[in-house]
């Protein structure tokens, strides 16, 4: 069973998280084993962080909640 494809709030979630955990100058310095860092819309609300070391890839997940304050 294939994965449907992500939609936009899928892949907004993954640039923001791209964008202030990878990319942002605000952003602690990575790991000097660290050689590699990337976000992927992975689910509805989840995206997928792999960070690439010599030795491995480790694979994180960044779970959204979506919720109604009315």
């Amino acid at each position: 069973m294939s994965r449907p494809e992500p939609d936009a709030v899928a892949l907004w979630i993954a640039a923001t998280v791209q964008y202030h955990v990878i990319t942002s100058p605000e952003r602690p310095d990575l790991p000097a084993e660290v050689t590699a860092v990337e976000a992927h819309p992975v689910g509805e609300l989840d995206t997928g962080v792999v960070v690439t070391t010599a030795d491995r890839v480790r694979y994180f997940l960044v779970r959204v909640q979506e919720f109604d304050h009315r």
